[in-house]
């Protein structure tokens, strides 16, 4: 699986020196593979959310991913990517040229440069928490609301490729909170990236013995980016959310291959993501709020009926108190 929302070599770069990009590549590859798998969920997960959205959601069989502009924490993404920097500038002071040279240029890319000028991401957030009071307060109309329970076997790591259509290709990450786990994960990679860079360098000598090539350093930062970092930023919080247990359905590319795809609801840009609930027993369960008005578990019998799910999904009132 390619976590890439694109990336291209330098076309400039020695073969020699392409394989610097290439091997961290295939080890952030490898590595994502890993984090995906201990992200996968064996028990139900629960996204609170109102009454539109859950029929959106159950009469579509589709998820509604917002745009990480509208998370609940606005600086989240801002916070992962100031952490990273901090890492990338510690391990540049360093003797060794090479890795020196590819942490200023990976810090200078972050400094000047937008990610949402060349790429999207769109998030479903989802819950370990079964009737967590708090994520009915924030995410549940404050009791009012509903919780759906969806299955494990919606979030294996299934997909070994890209596809074309951008809102067909959707990655599961548990999210890190605090800065130590967010900094450890950083620092995995840049120490990697730059120990393969170094490597690879001298191990060709011949080639940057005048000095590295700025191409060099500049397809290394990209890959870094593209393949590991925007990922690590998507997937981490600070402590004061860790109680939210949040695992994430993340949707990213290229701005255009998102064109013709975005939505609005409530002045929010979404996409919608395609899964087949009825047909895989994706729903578990649906809770009714604790404080949501008299009858709406027989409203939800009765809509989840109309809409063909198997008979004997339980609907339950919330046990908790707002």
């Amino acid at each position: 699986m390619s976590h890439h929302p694109d990336t291209q070599y330098h076309p400039s770069l020695p073969p020699e020196l392409r394989a610097a990009p290439l091997e961290f590549g295939a080890w952030s590859q490898t590595q994502l593979l890993n984090d995906q798998r201990k992200s996968t969920p064996t028990k139900p997960l629960y996204h609170y959310t109102d009454m539109d959205a859950l029929k959106g959601i159950l009469g579509t069989e589709r998820l509604w991913c917002f745009s990480h502009l509208h998370q609940t924490d606005r600086e989240e993404f801002a916070y992962s990517l100031r952490v990273a920097r901090r890492v990338i500038k510690a391990i540049g002071r360093t003797k060794d040229e090479v890795t020196h040279h590819f942490c200023a240029c990976l810090d200078d890319m972050l400094e000047n440069n937008s990610f949402t000028d060349t790429f999207e991401f769109y998030l479903f957030s989802l819950s370990r928490h079964r009737d967590h009071r708090q994520q009915w307060r924030n995410y549940g109309q404050k009791g009012r609301g509903f919780a759906i329970g969806f299955a494990p076997a919606l979030f294996q790591a299934t997909q070994s490729n890209l596809n074309e259509r951008a809102n067909e290709n959707n990655f599961v990450g548990r999210v890190l909170y605090g800065n130590f786990a967010t900094e450890h994960r950083h620092r995995r990679v840049i120490e990697r990236a730059a120990k393969i860079a170094s490597r690879v360098a001298r191990t060709n000598l011949s080639l940057t013995r005048a000095g590295i090539p700025p191409s060099y350093s500049v397809t290394m930062a990209h890959e870094v980016i593209a393949s590991q970092l925007i990922w690590n930023c998507l997937t981490a919080k600070r402590n004061k959310y860790s109680d939210e247990q949040e695992v994430r359905y993340i949707i990213m590319g290229v701005c255009e291959k998102f064109d013709g795809l975005r939505k609005v609801y409530n002045g929010k840009s979404y996409i919608e993501l395609p899964l087949k609930f009825k047909d895989q027993c994706g729903i578990m369960e649906v809770l009714v709020g604790p404080d949501a008005p008299a009858g709406s578990k027989e409203m939800i019998r009765e809509f989840l009926k109309a809409q063909g799910y198997p008979d004997g999904i339980p609907v339950r009132r919330s046990l908790v108190t707002i």
